[in-house]
């Protein structure tokens, strides 16, 4: 399995993001009462995500060979979870000091004064986490993040935290993968089907 590099001129015009969160929900056929049961397991992103090239130029070919390199559910990619940049340009942080699990970490190498907002998504050990409660680098750069999922892995100590421009890492989730040439149009959207891959 290899990461493959989305190229520069490929232009993801639209994606649909879910996320799952395993649980068990029983009801009550008396009284009605909901009982939910955590399942044990990590959780799972998944998008759907429109390709926009325009038909019979250089990106169109740049297209179907990124299609072509994934080899259908083999090998992955980062998909970019944000639109636009979160945070400035030089916001670097890391993880500040190892053994940390669960929803929070400590970071070190931030800008005082400079944070995210909660929804605001970040990326450690390549998986992708959503803000829970908004926060800010203090006067030494360091600061404390909650997020939702839960780790999966505990990040080394110094490992980067991408808050810019964050990503998941993700693969096609069926083996097949296909494309129309319509010179016709425009633009041609290609639908990909993707899940987390890890």
């Amino acid at each position: 399995m290899a990461i493959i590099a989305v190229p520069d001129a490929l232009a993801i015009r639209r994606v649909e993001w879910s996320f799952d969160r395993p649980a068990q929900v029983n009801r009550s056929g008396w009284t009605m009462r909901r009982q939910v049961v955590q399942q044990p397991g990590p959780s799972l992103w998944s998008a759907t995500a429109e390709l926009a090239v325009r038909c019979g130029t250089d990106e169109w070919l740049e297209a179907e060979a990124f299609l072509i390199d994934l080899e259908g559910a083999i090998n992955t990619f980062r998909l970019e979870a944000s639109a636009t940049p979160q945070a400035r340009d030089d916001l670097l942080p890391a993880v500040d000091g190892a053994g940390q699990f669960g929803r929070s970490l400590r970071l070190r190498g931030g800008i005082a004064g400079e944070g995210l907002k909660r929804g605001h998504k970040l990326t450690v050990n390549d998986q992708m986490v959503s803000v829970s409660a908004p926060f800010v680098f203090n006067a030494q750069g360091v600061a404390t993040v909650s997020f939702k999922p839960s780790l999966r892995q505990s990040p080394p100590d110094g490992a980067a935290v991408e808050v810019r421009r964050p990503s998941v890492l993700v693969a096609l989730s069926d083996s097949a993968v296909g494309w129309t040439e319509d010179l016709g149009s425009v633009f041609q959207a290609k639908a990909l089907q993707l899940e987390e891959a890890w």
